[in-house]
């Protein structure tokens, strides 16, 4: 599963993590009733569409997969996250969510050498209790996106297009969509390259203006600006793998400044340029 993210305006709290990078096709060899695998790592910020989860802390995550017959996998994640939500002054407080546990289903399906994978993803945060939020807000953070994926091979690169969409996207705040782009490429067997380019609407969020307030950036006093949604992000970084382990090194940023993270996304800098270390240790699949 890849990590990515993003906050609302609604209570300043954020959204969690985006997309499993579900296995691939099932191989022919494989038990008719599928395999199980799992992994655990640590990263020392969790980022979504390039926004901060946890508060610029490191956070632990694990995976438990199915992968099936047919193309067919599900699986669940978590991870740590630690949402933030703006006082009114430049300053934040946690809104005491301090979980993430996604569950998914989908397929993957071979067009003549072009994968298609159709998944349905559920994020939830079990520990978000609206009646204790320290904002007062009542906002629910769980939602449903419907994503769709094609990834095509040319020898050591790889292309994927990626496009979700939210009926209710993260905190109730409206119709969700987005679309990213993805190229790798396989450097040898143990070293690979990968950048990822990314653009996030939200019906309710999008081009609304935020409060009268000294901006964040400069300390200066301005009047109403835009929210910054919809925002784009993009990162750039590599993967080296050795047996079991993995570590991905990753630069990160978006285009939202400190003052529109802040309203939108609940603290000045979680939107900002940083680097991100991930080290990953695989559980070997094992057959049913």
């Amino acid at each position: 599963m890849k990590s990515k993210g993003m906050k609302l305006i609604f209570g300043g709290a954020s959204l969690a993590l985006l997309s499993a990078s579900a296995p691939a096709l099932a191989d022919d060899d494989a038990s008719p009733w599928g395999t199980l695998s799992a992994y655990v790592a640590i990263q020392s910020d969790y980022r979504f569409r390039g926004i901060s989860q946890n508060n610029q802390d490191p956070s632990p995550e694990a995976s438990l997969n199915w992968t099936g017959p047919e193309g067919f996998y599900a699986g669940t994640w978590l991870a740590k996250v630690n949402f933030q939500s703006p006082v009114g002054d430049g300053t934040s407080v946690s809104d005491n969510t301090s979980l993430e546990t996604d569950v998914y289903a989908g397929k993957h399906t071979d067009l003549w050498g072009t994968d298609l994978n159709l998944e349905a993803y559920l994020y939830t945060y079990p520990d978000h209790n609206i009646a204790t939020n320290i904002t007062g807000s009542h906002w629910h953070d769980t939602y449903f996106e419907a994503i769709a994926a094609l990834s095509h091979t040319f020898g050591p690169i790889t292309l994927t297009g990626t496009a979700a969409y939210s009926p209710n996207f993260f905190a109730q705040s409206g119709t969700g969509w987005y679309i990213e782009g993805t190229a790798s490429y396989a450097v040898n067997d143990w070293l690979s390259l990968s950048g990822d380019l990314g653009h996030q609407w939200v019906s309710r969020v999008d081009n609304l203006t935020i409060p009268n307030t000294t901006n964040i950036d400069n300390g200066e006093s301005f009047g109403l600006q835009s929210s910054g949604l919809p925002y784009t992000h993009w990162d750039l970084g590599a993967t080296a793998t050795y047996k079991a382990f993995s570590l991905d090194v990753r630069y990160i940023d978006t285009n939202l400044s400190k003052t529109q993270c802040y309203w939108t996304q609940g603290a000045k800098d979680l939107c900002g340029a940083t680097a991100v270390a991930t080290l990953t240790y695989n559980i070997s699949a094992f057959p049913w």
